[in-house]
């Protein structure tokens, strides 16, 4: 974000953008690491997939739940930060 931005959010939000991110970032390499683990433990299964495209399907789908769950975590902190003013 550009430095204007940054001082005119309020503190808040700033925590709130900050927390979406932390989120987003640990949640995002615990799925590339269970992906890399379930490529080993069942090689047939991501041989299959990855021929058919199931794998870029289920990967999609489970980081379009990751990038929900960091808002929605984001968003809680800034709610609940912010009084529980709408």
């Amino acid at each position: 974000m550009s430095t204007f931005l940054m001082m005119a959010a309020s503190n808040a939000t700033q925590v709130g953008i900050f927390v979406g991110i932390i989120v987003f970032l640990v949640l995002f390499f615990k799925l590339i690491m269970g992906f890399i683990r379930f490529m080993f433990r069942h090689p047939i299964w991501f041989i299959l997939l990855l021929a058919l495209g199931g794998l870029g399907l289920a990967f999609n789908l489970l980081l379009g739940g990751v990038v929900i769950l960091a808002v929605l975590a984001g968003g809680g902190i800034m709610f609940a930060m912010n009084s529980f003013d709408i």
